[in-house]
């Protein structure tokens, strides 16, 4: 279904509260739909035993799913717009992503955002709680598995810190562009890192 969600694709501010309507209309049409099915079998033969029961009862399937789907996603909270304004005042060229939320077995870790920058993962959460512990764990064994070795993993939990930590990350890439020490195995590390951050979060 990510084609419903091609007019802001993940990664962009404007994702998590999109995606939450999107999913919120989806849920009800398959429900409505399991429903008129029912209601039309049930009028026109008089009796549940007709196919459309089990047709409706089928497209509950699809509709439960869904509401595992807007129940996960309203748990995601965009980050404010005064660190957005923050964020995009320095994130300059950096490759960066808004409202992350990385989800594992035991435990899920809310993103505010995030850079790539070759092999690291950079971001910020507003959670002074957030397990960064577990999540480098979570996020280093995922890493290895796309057989990248030695990757830096820091999120701030301090705004100003990772603000701080722009500004510098894009001293670097004005240093590389000037002096062409981008090569390609820093891109292809970045773009690894980049799809698989996508594919693992909402």
């Amino acid at each position: 279904m990510d084609f419903l969600y091609k007019k802001h694709p993940k990664g962009t501010y404007e994702y998590a509260n999109y995606r939450k309507r999107i999913d919120i209309i989806v849920m009800v049409v398959m429900f409505l739909l399991a429903l008129g099915l029912y209601v039309i079998g049930r009028v026109a033969t008089g009796t549940n035993r007709n196919l459309l029961t089990i047709v409706a009862v089928l497209g509950l399937l699809p509709a439960s799913k869904m509401v595992v789907d807007v129940t996960m996603c309203l748990r995601v909270h965009p980050c404010s717009e005064d660190l957005k304004k923050r964020i995009d005042a320095s994130v300059g060229a950096l490759d960066g992503y808004y409202n992350l939320y990385f989800t594992s077995y035991n435990k899920n870790y809310p993103v505010a955002h995030m850079v790539i920058y070759g092999n690291s993962l950079i971001g910020v959460c507003t959670n002074a709680a957030f397990d960064e512990k577990a999540y480098k764990e979570h996020m280093s064994d995922l890493i290895r598995k796309e057989g990248i070795k030695d990757t830096l993993i820091k999120i701030f939990t301090d705004e100003d810190k990772y603000i701080a930590r722009l500004k510098e990350l894009n001293g670097s890439v004005d240093n590389e562009n000037a002096t062409d020490k981008n090569d390609s195995r820093s891109r292809n590390t970045a773009a690894t890192l980049r799809r698989l951050v996508l594919n693992v979060t909402l």
